[in-house]
Parts: C-alpha cells; structure tokens; sequence
C-alpha cells in the first residue's frame, strides 16, 4: 500500500512539475459549498493537508474546466491515513 501511496504522490509531483506555468495563472482557490456544482474537464492535482491520524483535513483540487480555464476548490475530506488503519 506505501508503494501506491509514493506512486501516486510521484504522479501528483510529476503533474505539479510539468503544470508548473499554468499555476502562476492560478485564481484564488473558492470554498466548496455543499451540493455546488463543478465544471471539471481536468482533474491537475489532489493535495490534503498532512495528518498523522484518522481525522478531517482540509484538501485543494486544481483542475481545468469546459472552457479550459484553471481552478481551485478547497474542501474537508477524511485524511488518507482513515483508510490505512485496520
């Protein structure tokens, strides 16, 4: 499980990396609110904040809409870790 943990932070880097002059045009990142609906043709980065246990993080998706415009949303999630302990 660690292996596909390092994997996918691996790819979230490489993503982060090869993005990283579309970020300077980055807007402001909005709060998602629930049952708001969102425009994502492109799914660019997931990041959570780190957690050293099972608890409620705040988390930022960054990814393109329909029209090709770059976004930000902030929102609660329950941190990887939740899913690792058993």
């Amino acid at each position: 499980m660690k292996t596909r943990r390092m994997f996918a932070s691996a790819l979230a880097a490489l993503a982060l990396i090869t993005t990283s002059a579309s970020f300077a045009e980055q807007p402001v990142s909005q709060q998602y609110r629930y049952g708001q609906q969102l425009d994502v043709a492109e799914v660019i980065s997931l990041q959570e904040a780190i957690s050293t246990g099972c608890s409620v993080v705040e988390a930022q998706m960054i990814y393109r809409d329909s029209t090709g415009d770059l976004q930000t949303v902030t929102y609660l999630k329950q941190a990887d870790n939740c899913h690792n302990q058993g």
